[in-house]
């Protein structure tokens, strides 16, 4: 049976790092509110990127796919996905921006549902090329989260609802997509929203409920409720994705997991019953880089070797919405 699989992986950074104890200490030189090391012990996030001011979420995205464009050519690509919570403009796509910018001439859109956006769209390219709609897809995603921290909070219950941004960084991927007739692809997938919880976590300007308001450009997020609902509802989907696939917990060689933070992965580690050494995690030199997270942790294990042809590896997302995915896939 023919199943899309990801043939090429690339990554992008942007330049400039910033500690957490730097951004502790812009916080404070404003209101002193946070002890120093609070970031890394909570989040397990010892520094994150930075893009700079002319740096957009399309740039992001772009120098990624730059990289696996060198290596294989323009040629034979289909359409073009840019899958972020990030954009660079309301109107249009952020995908035509990056069109124009990679000189390419194929369809493309964008997806948007915050960090599950990259494997929403994966789940889109699978179908795509599961019916012979597109044969080469360039899934691309970038994250320019530094413009939603809030580094003046108000006060101490100001930034304690803003307190999960500071785990936030910026950062670039991308995936070429491909048909598999053999064992390597995409074999399940289940998807759940639960909308109920949309306002938990939210950015609310720039939409037409606070269409002019700077007040509400920031992130604000209730996570710790977040976080129960994920731990209440993401064992069943994860076990109905198994059973699709036919797979036992034993089979699975590594978990790419939305980066929340550390203590994240052991929670839902012990919840799943799987161990907690197989959680690839990149969020200490990184942060939270939303849609990115998953594809870039994806890349680096492939780099580095420690990802291997016939492993089979679940990806859990995780976003607000509040929305869980998960995808098995044979490497």
């Amino acid at each position: 049976m023919i199943k899309a699989k990801i043939t090429h992986l690339a990554r992008y950074v942007p330049e400039r790092i910033v500690t957490s104890s730097e951004l502790e200490n812009t916080i404070n030189q404003h209101l002193p509110l946070l002890p120093i090391g609070i970031i890394e012990s909570k989040f397990g996030v010892a520094q994150r990127h930075f893009a700079k001011e002319n740096e957009q979420a399309s740039d992001l995205a772009v120098a990624a796919a730059q990289k696996i464009l060198t290596l294989v050519g323009k040629e034979g690509i289909d359409c073009l996905i840019f899958a972020a919570g990030s954009s660079d403009l309301i109107e249009p796509a952020t995908s035509v921006i990056i069109q124009s910018k990679l000189a390419l001439t194929c369809p493309t859109f964008d997806v948007k549902n915050a960090c599950n956006s990259f494997v929403n769209g994966l789940q889109i390219a699978n179908s795509f090329i599961k019916s012979n709609t597109y044969k080469k897809i360039l899934l691309l995603t970038g994250e320019r989260l530094s413009t939603i921290i809030k580094f003046k909070p108000d006060s101490q219950e100001d930034l304690t609802k803003r307190l999960a941004c500071l785990s936030m960084g910026d950062a670039g991927a991308a995936a070429l997509l491909e048909a598999s007739t053999n064992k390597s692809g995409i074999l399940a997938e289940e998807f759940e929203t639960f909308g109920d919880h949309w306002d938990l976590c939210t950015v609310p300007g720039g939409g037409s409920m606070f269409p002019h308001d700077p007040s509400k450009v920031y992130f604000e997020g209730k996570t710790k409720e977040m976080r129960d609902i994920f731990l209440d509802k993401k064992g069943a989907i994860f076990e109905k994705c198994l059973a699709k696939a036919q797979w036992q917990k034993e089979d699975l060689k590594w978990v790419f997991m939305h980066q929340v933070s550390e203590s994240t992965f052991d929670l839902v580690a012990r919840s799943l019953e799987v161990p907690r050494s197989i959680f690839y995690s990149i969020i200490k030199n990184h942060g939270n880089i939303a849609a990115v997270s998953i594809p870039f942790a994806l890349s680096q294990a492939s780099e580095s070797g420690e990802l291997q042809k016939g492993d089979k590896i679940v990806l859990i997302g995780l976003a607000s919405g509040i929305s869980i995915s998960v995808q098995l896939i044979i490497w």
